[in-house]
Formats: C-alpha cells, structure tokens, sequence
C-alpha cells in the first residue's frame, strides 16, 4: 500500500492451443530431483528439530509442491478479493474489490480476467502495482515453488494445527530484498505442511520489500478440492499499516474458488499498461 498512484499491467492472451491433460514425465520427474538434491546440498535448509531429517522433510515438501503447481496450472479458477480500511470505531471507512478469473500460461504464468471492479472508495491509501502482485503472487502460493534459490528454510518440528498434525518450516529470503526492486517479491514467513502427505496447509507471513510502503501480515488456508490436490481457499489479513504520517487500520479478505481443469495452452506475447482504478 502507498499514498502514490500506479498503473496496473493487462495481460493480452494472444493463442490458446488445446492440449491433453498430461501428468510430469519421467524426464521431468528426472529434473526436478536433481534439483532438489542439488538445492539441498547447497546449504540451505537448516533444522531446530533433530527429530527430524530436515533435508528429507524439505525434498518431500519442495517435491510435493511442484505436483501441486503443475496441478494448478492445468486449473482455472476465481478470486473474490475485499480490501477494507477500518476507522477507530471499527466501521469501514473504505473497500477495494476486484473479482477475476484465473489462469495459467505455457510458463506458469498466472492470467487475470477482471470480472467484477468497481471504483475504490478507500481514501487513506492507494492499493499499488505491488499489493496487486502479491495477491496473485505470495498471499496465493506463498513460496513460489519456480523461485526457490530466493529462499532459506527452517525446519521448526512437529506441531498441531486443527485436528492435523503438521511440520513447520520458517522461510526466509535467501538475498536482501531490494527496495530498489519493488517488483522482486520475497515472501517471509511459515508454512505448515501435512506430517504425512507434505502438502502445504497453511502459509503465514508478510512480503519484502516493502520501501516506502507498508503491507500487512496475511494467512492462507489450503483445503483439498479433490483426493489428489490441495488448493488454496482463503487469505485473510487484519492488521495496522504504520506510515509515516498516520496508522491506517487494514484488511484482506480474499476467497479461491470454483477450481476447472482447463486442458488449454495459453501463450502470452504482449503485455499491455492500463490506467489504475477505473
């Protein structure tokens, strides 16, 4: 969040050729292990558990999750976003929201199509380029599994969340986040995955940079949409944005929903600025 304007960026969806749902090959599959042994090796995971193999209970997280990525890749789906700001009595002084449909391209990139975007009523502060990344970007996948050199993680140990038993794992940016580079999202913070399955449940944490900017501390929920894949459902977010100036009182409210196979090859080949709020 800033009180400084910005432009969004419109993704054009030039060609959609339709493919066969495919699951990885065993080249692929061949691949991402040596990327993985090769990630571990490198020093970058650490353990406060000795209970646990901390590289092991990484390789099986990190392999899971580039499952679940390609899995949602091959999804459509749609986001219902609700940003408020909060007076001192608790009524809400303003909202921003923004309801789309998603999709992957060729590159795992996600597409937009704005549904529903009425003009924003908030007036304490402007919701920038980098609040917008970050809801599709970090408040959705918190660790982007194609971004895995930004990170270092941390094995914490075995816990209960709900009626689960899961394993946290602190993550932090590898590099010093620039705030030069506002755009170079890290996200920090925690992730629980299943002790069984490995499949993130839970994501808490906030994103850096943050430069002249504040955003606040959010959670992601994963729930499962069928017997093989765990998707996530909801963020939520109720914090104080301290600027310089003023305290703004802020919230997110974000649902993920309606999940689509869309056996669909999107190529993206032109990206296209757009004035903000309409």
């Amino acid at each position: 969040m800033s009180l400084h304007s910005l432009s969004f960026v419109n993704l054009l969806v030039i060609a959609c050729l339709f493919v066969a749902f495919s699951t990885t090959s065993p080249a692929q599959q061949l691949a991402a292990n040596e990327f993985v042994a090769s990630y571990i090796r490198s020093g970058f995971v650490r353990s406060d558990s000795p209970a646990l193999n901390e590289a092991e209970v990484i390789q099986r997280f990190i392999e899971t999750e580039v499952k679940q990525r390609e899995a949602l890749n091959q999804h459509t789906f749609k986001r219902d976003v609700l940003l408020q700001t909060i007076g001192p009595n608790g009524e809400i002084t303003g909202e921003y929201i923004r309801n789309s449909q998603f999709l992957f391209d060729d590159k795992g990139r996600r597409i937009e199509r704005v549904l529903y975007h009425p003009s924003s009523t908030i007036h304490e502060m402007r919701i920038t380029r980098e609040d917008i990344q970050d809801l599709a970007g970090s408040q959705l996948l918190g660790v982007d599994i194609t971004e895995l050199r930004k990170y270092q993680f941390k094995v914490i140990g075995e816990e209960t969340l709900g009626d689960r038993q899961v394993i946290g794992i602190d993550v932090t940016p590898g590099i010093q986040p620039d705030p030069d580079h506002m755009a170079d999202r890290f996200f920090v913070g925690r992730i629980w995955i299943d002790a069984r399955t490995s499949r993130v449940v839970k994501t808490e944490g906030f994103v850096e940079p943050q430069g002249k900017q504040r955003f606040p501390r959010f959670e992601t929920w994963r729930e499962p949409i069928n017997a093989a894949f765990v998707f996530p459902t909801q963020t939520k977010a109720d914090d104080i944005l301290h600027f310089p100036t003023r305290d703004v009182h802020y919230r997110i409210t974000v649902r993920y929903y309606d999940y689509k196979l869309f056996a669909c090859e999107v190529s993206v080949k032109e990206l296209d600025d757009v004035p903000p709020n309409r």
